[in-house]
């Protein structure tokens, strides 16, 4: 087991603050994020759609990402909607967090954010920080802004949100642009993540680009 002394956290931080300075910084934002400002845990949402499927203990999934497809394979995408956007509390009246107002002090160049709410867009509100909104492939072409808040897993005002296990499986398809874009970040910035764990589906994802990618610039097996 590593054991972490102050000389390596001391070190992290004069690597960020270089980073910072040398406008080379990119913040991932994940749900843990949000908490304090009332949006759900991963695994609550995904007992929500468990509840709304009367599941029984013989059918009970432990794949969280199959749970939202099952809700959307037997209820269909319009209820499938709905659910989602009640259990993640679309347009309710939430709160930016000391965490967000922190995270845009930190002043990286770049946020990218696997969140559907708008708490991070609140902060930065709420600082004077003009940041652009990217969420589509289709906003990528008018990037005008020197910030940006890349939301990866879509949002809700546009119905492309990323959450069942479709989304996922055809999301280099559905995210094309944005999807090379974020990688090109990776290679060339220092990265800070914040509000992950490690059995995060997303943080999951998130590496094992950054391992395909490393693995096509030696030519290594994957």
């Amino acid at each position: 087991m590593m054991i972490l002394d102050k000389k390596y956290y001391k070190e992290e931080r004069r690597l960020l603050r270089k980073a910072r300075e040398e406008g080379k910084l990119v913040v991932f934002v994940g749900a843990g994020a949000s908490l304090p400002s009332g949006m759900p845990k991963w695994n609550e949402a995904v007992e929500t759609f468990k509840e709304c499927l009367h599941m029984g203990e013989h059918e009970r999934q432990d794949d969280y990402l199959k749970i939202p497809q099952l809700y959307y394979n037997a209820r269909g995408e319009k209820e499938y909607v709905e659910l989602a956007r009640r259990i993640f509390r679309y347009q309710e009246p939430l709160r930016s967090s000391d965490i967000h107002r922190r995270i845009i002090a930190l002043n990286a160049h770049t946020i990218i954010t696997t969140n559907h709410d708008n708490l991070i867009e609140e902060a930065a509100a709420e600082s004077g920080e003009f940041m652009q909104i990217i969420s589509q492939n289709q906003d990528l072409p008018y990037k005008t802004l020197q910030k940006e808040v890349m939301k990866i897993h879509g949002d809700f005002e546009h119905n492309n949100f990323v959450l069942k296990e479709d989304d996922y499986l055809n999301y280099s398809e559905n995210f094309k642009l944005i999807e090379t874009y974020v990688k090109s970040l990776i290679a060339s910035n220092v990265v800070l993540f914040i509000g992950y764990s490690f059995n995060d589906p997303d943080l999951k994802q998130l590496f094992n680009w950054v391992k395909k990618f490393w693995a096509t610039i030696f030519k290594e097996p994957i």
